[in-house]
């Protein structure tokens, strides 16, 4: 996406609300990895999980998460809810957009 693109112009609430996402995916993608692979248990002490959620890593995909983000929207305005007129559509420069300004902050994304 080039500077000049109108898309770089988001608003804030968009902004927030694409890092949101872009932050349950990765919490989701982080302990579905875990859970599957036998490394977090029931009655596990929570300082262990948070550093077994620190050191695992997660992939951004730019596109699966527009995706992702388009289809809770689309549910979200079937049932006539308000955050699907705020935001709209999401597409995949705008969370590539988002991720970058995320990187930029110092937010740990690995991408």
């Amino acid at each position: 996406m080039q500077p000049s693109d109108i898309e770089d112009i988001l608003p804030p609430e968009k902004i927030a609300f694409i890092a949101y996402n872009i932050g349950i995916f990765e919490s989701v993608q982080k302990f579905g990895n875990l859970i599957t692979s036998s490394k977090i248990t029931g009655g596990m002490d929570p300082v262990k999980v948070a550093e077994l959620l620190e050191e695992t890593r997660a992939f951004y995909d730019a596109e699966m998460i527009a995706q992702l983000i388009n289809g809770m929207l689309a549910q979200r305005a079937s049932m006539n809810l308000p955050s699907s007129l705020t935001i709209g559509r999401v597409t995949a420069g705008q969370v590539d957009y988002v991720i970058r300004q995320l990187k930029a902050a110092g937010i740990s994304i690995n991408k």
